[in-house]
């Protein structure tokens, strides 16, 4: 049976790691051949000084790539040593865009040492980029795209391809610009390729061009490539002209951190600046305390709310039975639609301006759930406790809880983005605790009301 691809590379971590300790360093660098990606996975799961001679092993091309794909912590961990030439130059060949992302990881000394050491183009390169907003499109942009005149002929594009084509981080868009660098149009290599040699750029371009401005919000540029299917998209200043392109690889990054983030926020918990066994035990403790406290906090109130109708429980027991099943019901709902909303905003299938159309669709759907559930809880109440009216007082409290948490799971999340901040700081347990309190109280509010009870 073939192997998987974790089989091959935990036997390739294997082989690694005996080669090091024969020091066979000549075998070694003959397995170092693979993709820089599986390099890096391998690098990643060596001790600090192996990963330092593996570095020694491969050659400067392999080494930036390598460099490239592995982990934050294991880059600045390797930086450490910066005084070494060859690592200086791996510094100062990665990609601007790549760059300026290591640079947000490192400590402020070691950047600024780091920068005293790169070429000055490089130095430059990666000063704009860390001149724009996190997280913005002019941040994860990389200035070394390919620019194009109208006015060139095919055979002079291909000719400036051949010639420049290996210090741009990708060819398959060549973008048209006018002598002041705005963007006038955009073509593919496989148009250019496929083009008579004598035709103008301008008469093959695509003047419709989709793009992004360097202001906005990396989610932006995601979802621009991910619609369009695009292998790049260029970044334009506020003038209009062409500053940088935003490509597929560093898109992929973006999603996935975008998604972790949103996970953990979604379950009460702030996202940590490293990766799980980096982080320190107080770091974790300071980044979950605060949700903890509040959600206890929280959580009190239905204790409280449980206290003021204890009169309510104690002139019929059987009520307090119901309670838990009550409060898990309409805290799923809720959270069914808060992950709908929160998902739909962030990746742009709705929008807020739609808010009372989302916002009527989530209450009916919660009314027609609350009426199925609350149906099947009142037989479920009757055949427990043998008597109608508490049956019907437990089946009401499902219609009215279950249509109420779909309003609060739906209405929290786009207040939020109302205001300008993530939806998903919204979290789950919060939703849910929220819903549990309201759950209580109209709960013994339809007790109150049906039964009589003073």
């Amino acid at each position: 049976m073939m192997s998987t691809v974790e089989d091959e590379l935990q036997h390739k971590r294997e082989t690694v790691e005996a080669l090091l300790e024969a020091k066979d360093y000549d075998a070694l660098k003959e397995l170092l051949q693979g993709h820089p990606a599986e390099i890096a996975e391998l690098i990643d799961n060596l001790p600090p000084e192996e990963r330092t001679l593996i570095f020694r092993l491969l050659n400067k091309d392999s080494a930036v790539e390598v460099f490239e794909h592995v982990d934050s912590a294991v880059q600045s961990e390797i930086l450490s040593g910066f005084h070494d030439a060859r690592l200086i130059g791996i510094v100062d060949a990665m990609s601007p865009d790549d760059r300026a992302r290591l640079f947000d990881e490192l400590p402020a000394s070691v950047v600024k040492k780091l920068l005293g050491h790169l070429t000055p183009e490089e130095w430059t390169a990666t000063l704009v980029l860390l001149g724009y907003r996190e997280d913005t499109a002019g941040r994860i942009m990389t200035p070394e795209f390919f620019d194009v005149k109208d006015n060139m002929t095919v055979e002079e594009a291909l000719k400036r391809i051949k010639r420049i084509g290996k210090e741009r981080e990708t060819i398959y868009y060549l973008y048209v610009v006018d002598e002041t660098r705005h963007l006038l149009g955009v073509v593919s290599l496989k148009r250019i390729v496929l083009s008579e040699p004598d035709v103008k750029i301008g008469e093959i371009m695509n003047r419709e061009v989709i793009k992004v401005s360097t202001d906005d919000d990396q989610e932006e540029v995601a979802r621009v490539i991910s619609d369009y299917d695009f292998l790049a998209v260029p970044v334009v200043d506020k003038e209009g002209r062409l500053v940088g392109i935003a490509t597929v690889d560093d898109i992929i990054d973006i999603i996935e951190e975008e998604a972790t983030e949103d996970i953990l926020r979604g379950s009460g918990v702030e996202v940590a600046e490293r990766g799980y066994f980096e982080s320190t035990i107080t770091s974790n403790f300071s980044k979950r305390i605060g949700w903890m406290a509040l959600l206890l906090g929280l959580n009190s109130l239905t204790g409280n709310i449980i206290i003021g109708h204890k009169e309510v429980i104690e002139g019929i027991v059987i009520l307090s039975a119901f309670i838990p099943v009550l409060i898990g019901s309409g805290g799923n709902a809720g959270a069914q639609s808060s992950t709908v909303v929160i998902r739909g905003l962030a990746i742009g299938e709705i929008d807020v301006s739609q808010g009372m159309r989302i916002l009527l669709r989530e209450i009916s759907l919660g009314l027609f759930i609350g009426i199925s559930l609350g149906a099947a809880a009142t037989l479920w109440a009757y055949w427990l406790q043998g008597t109608w009216p508490i049956a019907i007082v437990v089946g009401m409290s499902f219609v009215f809880v279950i249509t109420i948490a779909t309003t609060i799971g739906s209405f929290l999340p786009m207040l939020v983005k109302m205001i300008g901040f993530d939806p998903a700081l919204i979290a789950t347990p919060l939703i849910t605790s929220t819903i549990d309190v309201t759950a209580l109280l109209i709960y013994f509010m339809i007790a109150r009301s049906l039964l009589g009870i003073d």
